[in-house]
């Protein structure tokens, strides 16, 4: 069965889980889309929640954070960040506040270049298609070799540029994404990242 961007959307719009995640699971399942997203949550440890989806994130806060390389120095290091929910009440809660916090952090010293995968430059993406087709090419791949290693290629570039995508730093065993969902899953209202700007001195 033919899988379709639209049927990986939805997959993800319900488990929250990375792109290829979802790709790799509805492939797995044949296209059914409920035994897709129990394999995603197996795999990644994903919660549906579609409810939260649907709903609007319209309040929340703004973190800064700076990061000085000693005590007592300049900051070098600068990240501004907004985690939106649906109440200020919930924004006042310590889990939220310390989950911003923490993601500044993680935004410091991962550098993500976007949120989500949706906002990844397509060409960009497309280069680097591109230059992963030609090196396996030149290196005298077969054809069905070739397509996994851009496929692979692709995935580490949401890995490496999606802040979503990213292993947490506080826990490499899950993604941001995964740990945003466990403060979510607490709170009970649903919490995304609106946007973020990461300043550092001389890059």
């Amino acid at each position: 069965m033919a899988i379709t961007a639209a049927d990986v959307k939805q997959l993800r719009e319900l488990t929250n889980a990375p792109m290829m995640a979802c790709k790799k699971a509805l492939v797995d399942a044949d296209g059914d889309m409920d035994k897709a997203a129990e394999l995603v949550r197996e795999r990644t440890g994903a919660k549906m929640d579609a409810r939260a989806a649907d709903r609007t994130a319209a309040e929340g806060l703004v973190h800064t954070y700076l990061h000085a390389p000693t005590p007592g120095m300049p900051a070098k290091v600068g990240v501004m960040l907004q985690l939106s929910c649906e109440t200020d009440f919930v924004a006042k809660a310590e889990a939220v506040q310390k989950l911003a916090k923490d993601l500044a952090m993680h935004i410091a010293a991962s550098k993500p270049l976007v949120v989500t995968e949706e906002q990844v430059d397509e060409a960009l993406l497309d280069k680097e298609r591109e230059f992963a087709r030609k090196e396996a090419l030149e290196q005298g791949k077969p054809e069905h070799i070739v397509d996994r290693i851009v496929d692979g290629k692709v995935k580490k570039v949401y890995e490496e540029w999606v802040l979503l995508n990213q292993p947490f730093v506080l826990d490499g065993d899950k993604t941001v994404a995964q740990a945003i969902s466990e403060v979510q899953a607490t709170v009970g209202e649903k919490l995304e990242v609106a946007r973020f700007a990461r300043f550092e001195v001389g890059a």
